[in-house]
């Protein structure tokens, strides 16, 4: 499971978790309100020619998709191409892989690099694993915690974690 850890500029801080990548992924577009493929999306140049009827080749193609047809000739039609907004350039797509946790992981850092509006994000932490999120409620040196107000932040994780039975109630 990933636990996540969101710290608004105004109210209380809230824990979350999603099971998988494509779970957080789910998530991360339902805060946004944004399309899934614009966190995070894998195609070919083949797919792209077929989302906009075009076919590969073509002058038309090469007229009204030059993009595409430049990706078609620096990477074949079938090689996987990935596209990652928060972590790429917008609309940027790369053969090297970009998992999805993260894109999502910079989906969600760039709510809070926009954090000039009061309803934004002040922090967010990310905790990859259970044992890494019960091991960040028992450390002394993690300034999301440790800062002013930071109990807060540390009271959301853990009613996570008890809520998901990952930590026992004492």
């Amino acid at each position: 499971m990933i636990f996540v850890v969101e710290v608004p500029h105004a109210g209380e801080p809230r824990s979350w978790f999603a099971f998988d990548g494509e779970d957080l992924l789910n998530k991360v577009v339902v805060g946004d309100g944004l399309q899934p493929w614009e966190i995070h999306d894998v195609t070919t140049a083949r797919e792209l020619f077929s989302m906009v009827d075009a076919e590969p080749g073509s002058a038309q193609a090469l007229s009204d998709f030059p993009g595409i047809c430049r990706l078609a000739d620096e990477y074949g039609l079938d090689t996987p191409l990935y596209r990652a907004d928060y972590a790429l350039e917008r609309g940027c797509y790369q053969p090297e892989a970009v998992s999805v946790e993260k894109a999502c992981e910079a989906a969600l850092l760039a709510r809070v690099a926009a954090s000039a509006a009061v309803d934004s994000l002040q922090q967010v932490r990310l905790f990859w694993s259970e044992q890494e999120a019960v091991l960040a409620t028992e450390s002394k040196d993690d300034p999301l915690f440790t800062g002013p107000g930071g109990w807060r932040a540390l009271h959301a994780l853990r009613e996570q974690l008890l809520a998901l039975d990952v930590l026992a109630e004492n």
